[in-house]
């Protein structure tokens, strides 16, 4: 038994492998390693990160700094006020509820925008005190912990959550933390970053996960087998590529014209027939 298991491991570990180098291909463009940041900012960086792609996070984190003047002034904001960062996501209100309660929690608490007392804690107290902070998420803080505390951990929100059920590192309905601890012992420490990077890449990708989605509906509970996670992958960026191909091909409609343009040539042309009636030809005028 002992044998079989040892067999198995490395047996996904190259599945897995290769899995992202499919992934890494596609998505290299716009996959981005994590910055080296204090644990507050860390904290704030997943709370714009979670089930958002790389570049919203960066676009959200900017705002922050745009905004408001400071951590103090936008804990004092209303959420309305908050939700203007998040713009566009789904659950705005949601991440800027999360967002001031993080803020409110370390002023309060420390009387300062700094949470790096933490990380002079042990991994079990840090958690404690994380999990201390109202709305904050296990993602934010499994996020936060592995990076600023170097735990080997897989931060999963809910939509790497389905991403990794379609590739076969998963099931579907499950918490992502739940799928998160199962890989753990596939996944090496130092491929972690680039595993949850690239495998966001693919999750928050709009075309790739309405198909994923309806494949996954359409299982019913049954589960995809990781073997043939790479043949998939290359089927869905066909897809994609011929669907981007096809729209691209197709001629474009002709602009209709609005009324105010049909009003607009009319005028111009009883303009034009009005004071070509009233000019007189200059074989009259000689004439004359």
């Amino acid at each position: 038994m002992a044998a079989a298991k040892k067999n198995k491991a490395p047996g996904r570990q190259d599945s897995i492998r290769r899995v992202l180098g499919s992934l890494d291909k596609r998505y290299r463009a716009i996959y981005r390693d994590p910055d080296e940041q204090p644990m507050l900012e860390t904290l704030i960086y997943a709370i714009c990160l979670e089930n958002s792609t790389f570049a919203e996070a960066a676009t959200y984190c900017g705002r922050i700094e745009t905004l408001f003047h400071d951590f103090n002034e936008a804990r004092v904001s209303s959420i309305t006020e908050l939700s203007r960062i998040f713009q566009r996501s789904p659950v705005a209100e949601w991440k800027a509820f999360c967002f001031r309660h993080l803020l409110t929690h370390v002023f309060e608490s420390f009387y300062a925008f700094d949470f790096d007392s933490l990380l002079r804690k042990s991994n079990e107290q840090a958690n404690r005190l994380l999990g201390r902070v109202p709305e904050l998420s296990q993602f934010a803080r499994n996020y936060t912990v592995k990076q600023c505390m170097e735990v080997h951990l897989l931060p999963l929100d809910e939509r790497l959550r389905d991403a990794l059920a379609w590739l076969g590192l998963g099931t579907a309905g499950q918490t992502p933390q739940r799928t998160g601890s199962a890989l753990k012992t596939v996944v090496r420490k130092g491929d972690a970053d680039r595993f949850c990077g690239l495998v966001r890449c693919l999750a928050t990708d709009p075309k790739a996960i309405k198909i994923m989605v309806a494949e996954i509906e359409e299982a019913d509970g049954t589960g995809f087998e990781l073997s043939t996670a790479v043949e998939r992958l290359k089927t869905l960026f066909t897809e994609i590529d011929t669907h981007k191909s096809k729209a691209a091909s197709q001629p474009k409609p002709a602009a209709k014209k609005t009324t105010a343009t049909r009003k607009a040539a009319k005028t111009t042309t009883k303009k034009v027939s009005k004071k070509a009636s009233q000019k007189p030809s200059r074989k009259a005028s000689k004439r004359r």
